[in-house]
């Protein structure tokens, strides 16, 4: 279970700028600086030129409300270790960006834990399962109940 809470962020801590639609994320490592998948301001899902970027925590942020994810996950690294895992990511996977397999939030799961995971991701697709399971249950319903008449 994850928490995104307000408040100072510490080195290796998973970053979120809550941009209405979308979270994007980064790893703070420190003297207000951010490692994130981006493709530069106001572009982190633009496929071509998203590459992992050092950036301010203001750029970072674009005006949106600092959020500190903490997580009750076990095997996570320590935050110095989380720090070195992201910064040598840096000027790294340019036109890698995906936004289903390989996003931001990806990136600092992987940072933190070793393994790719993005669970806006999961919930978006969960939702369209769960739609497109609803959506098939009323047309083999109305299927079945054309063949009673």
């Amino acid at each position: 279970m994850k928490n995104l809470v307000e408040k100072t962020p510490l080195p290796g801590d998973v970053v979120v700028a809550d941009r209405l639609l979308y979270k994007h994320y980064g790893i703070y490592i420190g003297n207000m600086r951010v490692v994130h998948f981006s493709g530069g301001a106001g572009g982190e899902i633009n496929t071509s030129d998203a590459k992992i970027i050092e950036t301010s925590l203001a750029d970072f942020l674009e005006g949106s409300a600092l959020y500190v994810e903490e997580s009750d996950e076990a095997g996570a690294f320590p935050p110095d270790v989380v720090v070195k895992r992201a910064l040598s990511m840096v000027g790294r996977l340019k036109g890698d960006y995906n936004l289903i397999f390989n996003n931001c939030e990806h990136f600092t799961h992987w940072c933190k834990f070793g393994i790719k995971k993005s669970n806006q991701v999961n919930g978006v697709l969960k939702a369209v399962a769960g739609v497109a399971a609803i959506a098939l249950g009323l047309f083999l319903s109305k299927s079945n109940n054309k063949g009673l008449k």
